[in-house]
């Protein structure tokens, strides 16, 4: 395979700014906003504020050397949290502005590039109700590479290949991103514009869910597909779009504000879909809910269980994005769905004896995390604007679990600027992009044969003879 010393050449390859650059906001180009001096505490002569309607903005014209910067923002929220919109040079970041009161307060908006010459930065409404008072433009320094995760899986009879496979990816993490594409159709696409396959493939068992089942979903064969792929070569990952094992709404309806929303049966991993209650289910291990839980993770157990007999292993990605809340495993709260997690981790390496599969897990929030026992890799899925390094997403999971967890992209809109994010510092282990208008294909040919044959990602012919998946 290609070894890349990219500990960080990348990082070092980054001019360091002179200086730092202080901005009053009230010396902007005001556009729908104005100045005030009401509240007391602001710098300079006043502070910016009417963020209260669409287009309403500040613009700064910067003079500047080329470099990372950080970007703090002072500002008041005294009408509780509140997200903003930052834009640098045409490229987007959104934040959120913590509570106030009528004091003023410093937030970091984590990393933003700068250019020789004049920059263009723009404080934009978001969601508003919010006073700007200065941006400030301190020159960032590289930051380290992320500090050696364990090899060790959460799961003391892991398989060998399991083993391997988490090797491989601590080996490589800081050094290299391993690329990923969702869906074989959108594998075949990126294999076709750039000439490369990505190193991981993933899938869904979504139709493999009984209650789909029940309505007429055909699996279509995907578990033998992604077994093939993965003789081929290729790292499979795979997540399951639960639907409720029951009390599925099967209908249209139109919600308090009058949206149409569709609650029909292939809807109904979604809260809105289904009024299936997983506190209530959980709370009674003797129940016919509980029972429905387990018989639906016994499906899906038998589809693993395909893998395992191959000896394949495989990036198990369950109950994703829990704490936004819109799907039903996430609906009533953290606890409830550490206590579902920590259920399936059982229930599938005791029950049903699956020892090839690394726990991936991207409810990240500290009360929604399942604990370190039961995840071997923490991911996100992220939809951020074009080029958007998710810098200030990596630094606070650095801090959160820096040295016990790799941090990886489990699912992307697009497919991410891995050069960029290196230059930023966020050295994400891999990243594999959703399907369809979502995936590879919102990018330009031209976007993606770049990153794909970028020195800094690995494809399945950089990974398929160190990993030896291959029959």
């Amino acid at each position: 395979m290609r070894i890349w010393p990219m500990a960080l050449m990348l990082l070092l390859a980054v001019q360091t700014p002179q200086k730092a650059i202080h901005l009053e906001a009230e010396d902007g180009r005001l556009v729908g906003v104005h100045v005030a001096t009401t509240r007391k505490g602001y710098s300079g002569s006043g502070y910016v504020t009417g963020f209260d309607h669409d287009g309403a903005r500040i613009v700064f014209t910067v003079p500047a050397r080329a470099g990372i910067y950080e970007a703090r923002i002072r500002y008041g929220s005294p009408f509780g949290e509140k997200g903003y919109a930052l834009t640098v040079n045409g490229t987007s970041f959104s934040g959120m502005f913590p509570y106030t009161g009528d004091t003023f307060a410093v937030h970091s908006a984590g990393k933003v590039e700068l250019k020789d010459g004049v920059n263009v930065l723009t404080i934009e409404k978001g969601w508003g109700y919010f006073d700007i008072d200065s941006l400030d433009l301190l020159p960032a320094a590289a930051p380290p590479p992320p500090r050696r995760t364990p090899v060790t899986l959460s799961d003391p009879q892991a398989t060998a290949r399991a083993r391997a496979l988490m090797a491989f990816l601590v080996s490589r993490y800081g050094k290299d991103m391993l690329s990923g594409q969702y869906s074989i159709e959108d594998c075949n696409y990126v294999r076709a514009v750039t000439g490369k396959t990505p190193a991981i493939l993933g899938g869904d068992f979504m139709d493999y869910s009984p209650s789909r089942i029940a309505h007429g979903a055909k699996p279509d064969g995907t578990t033998e597909q992604l077994i093939a792929a993965a003789k081929a070569g290729q790292i499979v990952t795979l997540s399951w779009h639960w639907n409720a094992p029951k009390d599925l709404l099967d209908k249209t309806y139109k919600d308090a504000q009058g949206h149409e929303v569709d609650a029909r049966w292939y809807k109904g991993f979604n809260t809105n879909a289904t009024t299936f209650d997983l506190r209530a289910a959980l709370a009674d291990s003797n129940s016919e809910d509980y029972r429905l839980l387990l018989r639906d993770m016994d499906a899906i157990a038998a589809q693993l269980k395909k893998f395992a007999v191959a000896n394949i292993p495989v990036l198990w990605r369950p109950l994703h994005e829990a704490d936004g809340g819109w799907f039903w495993w996430g609906a009533k709260g953290p606890e409830a769905f550490k206590t579902l997690w920590r259920l399936m981790y059982e229930r599938f390496t005791k029950a049903h004896g699956l020892h090839n599969l690394v726990w991936v897990c991207n409810s990240v929030r500290p009360d929604w995390y399942p604990g370190d026992a039961y995840v071997d890799i923490v991911g996100i899925d992220a939809y951020p604007a074009p080029s958007d390094p998710l810098s200030g997403t990596w630094e606070a999971l650095q801090r959160q679990f820096d040295g016990r967890k790799l941090l990886a992209i489990t699912e992307f809109g697009g497919a991410p600027d891995v050069e960029k994010m290196r230059r930023f510092g966020a050295a994400w282990s891999y990243f594999v992009s959703w399907s369809g208008e979502l995936g590879a294909r919102k990018l330009t040919k031209t976007d993606l044969i770049r990153i794909y044959r970028s020195r800094a990602v690995l494809n399945r012919h950089d990974v398929e003879s160190a990993l030896r998946i291959s029959r």
